[in-house]
């Protein structure tokens, strides 16, 4: 469902991607209105669900997480609600898909070594309904984009 938004809506969306931390004083002297029109619009933003958090963006390289991988999991139909929660859950599984296709399940790995990974891989192998997994170490990262082109 595509909630509709306004020219200064989208200004202000790309500023705070951009940086969240920017002053609404300096969003408000770009799009041409007041300060506290741009606090009631980014408080709509936030309602409606269009901006769901603010937050930082690490290094998971600088903070000891160089490893990424890709697991491509195949789960019993009957159980994939209960393999996607078990994920969810696990430290080091940063994001969760559930997605059509050969697998059922795409998860993102984030950890400190090959070890590490190894471990990973041997608990999701263990979650009740998990029939089969495929990992995809990530050698480099070319693109990796947190923000919405408006």
């Amino acid at each position: 469902m595509k909630v509709k938004i306004d020219d200064i809506d989208r200004e202000i969306l790309r500023m705070l991607q951009d940086n969240s931390r920017v002053a609404f004083k300096r969003i408000a002297e770009k799009v041409g209105v007041s300060e506290a029109t741009i606090f009631v619009r980014v408080k709509n933003l936030k309602k409606k669900g269009i901006i769901k958090r603010f937050t930082a963006i690490v290094s998971p390289e600088l903070l000891g997480k160089p490893l990424t991988a890709f697991v491509l999991i195949n789960s019993e139909p009957k159980k994939l609600e209960s393999v996607l929660e078990t994920l969810s859950d696990m430290d080091d599984v940063y994001e969760v898909y559930d997605v059509t296709g050969t697998y059922y399940v795409i998860a993102k790995i984030r950890t400190e070594n090959k070890e590490s990974l190894a471990k990973i891989i041997d608990r999701i192998g263990m979650i009740d309904g998990v029939t089969r997994t495929e990992t995809a170490i990530v050698l480099k990262s070319v693109k990796e984009e947190t923000r919405i082109k408006i």
